[in-house]
C-alpha cells in the first residue's frame, strides 16, 4: 500500500460537502479553544523569545504573529503561533494521537491561510483534513511511537500541518504527496524536554514544517514517493516496531475527531495531571481536608505514566507541569487550580513544597492502561486524626466522555483572550469562529487577533 499516496489522494479530493455538520460543529469548537490558549500563550517567555527571534530574521509581512500586532512571512508566523498555541500547555489532547492535534495544524492554517486568501470555510476543512491525517497516522504506529520517547505532537503534527497547508495553498496530489513525504523527513521532537520551553516549541516546528513542505512541493521540490511506508520511511524508522495498517481504510469514514475526539483541557498542565488535580480538588472541597491535616497523599498511576511526569521536584512552573506531586500538591494547598498555578514563583512556594513531601506516587495495575483512559489515576488521602478518604479512576472534564459545556469552553476561551485583548475585541473573535464557515475572508478573523494600540 503507498500510505503517502493514499493521504495525498484523499486530502486533495476532499470536497466539504464530505464532512458532516457534527464535524464541522467539532472542529469549530477545537480552533476556539486552541485560539484562545494561542493568543494567552502569546505573551509567555517562549513565545515572546520567538517573536523576538522572528521580528529580525522574518520574511515578507504577509502573516499575522499572533498577539502581538506585527505581521512577518509565514513560516516565522506558524512557528510563533503554534509554539504561543502551545506554551501553556493548555490547548487540547487527543487519545489516538497521544498528543495536542490542533496547535499545529492551526498554526499552519492560519499561516497558509492568509497566503492562500482563504475564506473561513476552506480553513475549516483544511484543520479537519490535517486533523483526519495526523489521528490517522497515529493510530498506525501509536501507542508503541510514542512509549518509545517521540512527541507525537511533533512528530505527528508535522503531516497533520502539511496536509492543511497543502489544501489551502491548492497542490495537486503529486504536490501534496511531496509536501507529505518532506514533513516525514522533519518530524522529529523528543520527550525528554518535558517541561522546557522546547516542548512547546515542538508545536511550533510542526505547524512551520508543515508550511515550508508545502510551499517546497508547489515549487517543484522531490521527495521519495514512498516515505511514510517504504523500508526506510516513517513507519519503520519512527514506529518503533509497530504498523497496523488498518486504520487508513477509514479515511474520513468516519472523521477521526468524531470518533477519537478532542479533549479540551480544564487544567494548563500535562493532560496525565487532570485526574490528579481534579481528585485533590474535590477532596478539599467535599471532605474539607486542610494541608495542614494531610499525613500523606498516594496518587496511582497507570504503568507509562511515570515516563511523562517525570518532574517529581520541579524546580520551575514548566516542569510543574510535568509533575504528579506538584499537581496534588498545589490543588490541595490552594483549593485552585489555573495559570498562575505554574510559575516559577508558584513552583517553589514553600507551603506546596511541605505539601510536595507527602505525595507518594505507585503504579496502580487497576488503572486502565489502552489510550482513552491511561490518564486516569486513583487519589487517597490519610490524614493525621486517621481518617483516609479516596477517589478512584474517573474521565475528568474535558474527556470526550464527560465534554465540557458551550458555555463552559467560552468562559476558557475569553479568560484565556482577555490576557491579551480587550473585552469586546475578544467577543468579536468568539463570534467570528463560531459562524467561521461564512467568513469571507480569514484576514478579517486574524486582523483582530492583535491587541488595540
Amino acid at each position: 500500500m503507498n500510505v503517502t499516496a493514499l493521504l495525498a489522494e484523499f486530502v486533495t479530493k476532499s470536497s466539504p460537502e464530505d464532512y458532516p455538520e457534527a464535524a464541522a460543529e467539532a472542529a469549530r469548537r477545537a480552533i476556539l479553544d486552541c485560539l484562545g490558549v494561542m493568543i494567552a500563550g502569546s505573551i509567555e517567555p517562549a513565545a515572546r523569545i520567538l517573536q523576538h527571534v522572528a521580528q529580525g530574521e522574518g520574511g515578507a509581512p504577509l502573516c499575522t504573529i499572533v498577539g502581538t500586532g506585527r505581521r512577518t512571512g509565514a513560516l516565522w508566523a506558524a512557528l510563533c503561533n503554534g509554539t504561543a498555541a502551545h506554551a501553556l500547555d493548555f490547548d487540547d489532547t487527543n487519545f489516538a494521537l497521544m498528543g495536542h492535534p490542533s496547535a499545529p495544524v492551526l498554526a499552519a492554517a492560519l499561516a497558509a491561510g492568509e497566503l492562500a486568501l482563504a475564506d473561513g470555510r476552506a480553513m475549516l476543512h483544511a484543520f479537519l483534513l490535517g486533523f483526519e491525517v495526523e489521528t490517522t497516522v497515529a493510530e498506525v504506529v501509536n501507542p508503541a511511537h510514542y512509549a518509545h520517547g517521540w512527541h507525537a505532537t511533533c512528530t505527528l503534527g508535522t503531516l497533520g500541518a502539511a496536509a492543511a497547508a497543502a489544501r489551502l495553498l491548492g497542490l495537486d496530489t503529486g504536490q501534496t504527496r511531496t509536501a507529505l513525504a518532506v514533513a516525514a523527513s522533519q518530524s522529529s521532537g523528543l520527550k525528554e524536554n518535558f517541561g522546557t520551553m522546547t516542548k512547546p516549541f515542538h508545536a511550533g516546528h510542526a505547524a512551520r514544517s508543515g508550511v515550508l513542505s508545502a510551499l517546497m512541493a508547489r515549487e517543484g521540490w522531490t521527495a521519495s514517493e514512498h516515505a511514510l511506508e517504504g523500508p526506510q520511511g516513517f513507519f519503520h524508522v519512527l514506529g518503533a516496531g509497530q504498523q497496523a495498517l488498518e486504520p487508513l481504510a477509514t479515511l474520513g469514514a468516519p472523521w477521526k475527531i468524531l470518533t477519537t475526539g478532542v479533549a479540551v483541557k480544564p487544567y494548563p498542565s500535562c493532560a496525565c495531571t487532570h485526574s490528579i488535580i481534579d481528585g485533590a480538588l474535590e477532596l478539599r472541597r467535599v471532605q474539607g481536608i486542610q494541608p495542614a491535616e494531610v499525613e500523606e497523599v498516594t496518587v496511582g498511576v497507570a504503568a507509562g505514566v511515570p515516563r511523562i511526569l517525570i518532574h517529581s521536584r520541579p524546580r520551575t512552573g514548566l516542569e510543574a507541569k510535568f509533575s504528579a506531586e506538584f499537581a496534588a500538591a498545589a490543588a490541595l494547598a490552594d483549593g485552585r487550580v489555573g495559570m498562575a498555578t505554574f510559575q516559577d514563583d508558584r513552583a517553589q512556594d514553600p507551603a506546596i513544597r511541605r505539601l510536595m513531601e507527602r505525595v507518594r506516587v505507585i503504579v496502580d495495575p487497576e488503572i486502565p492502561g489502552d489510550l482513552e483512559r491511561h490518564m486516569w489515576t486513583r487519589l487517597t488521602v490519610r490524614c493525621r486524626d486517621g481518617r483516609s478518604v479516596s477517589i478512584g479512576p474517573r474521565p475528568v472534564p474535558g474527556h470526550p466522555a464527560n465534554p465540557l459545556s458551550l458555555e463552559a469552553l467560552r468562559d476558557k476561551f475569553t479568560e484565556c483572550a482577555r490576557l491579551v485583548l480587550p473585552a469586546d475585541r475578544a467577543d468579536s473573535v468568539r463570534q467570528m469562529v463560531e459562524s467561521l464557515d461564512s467568513c469571507p475572508d480569514l484576514r478579517s478573523l486574524t486582523a483582530i487577533l492583535d491587541p488595540v494600540r
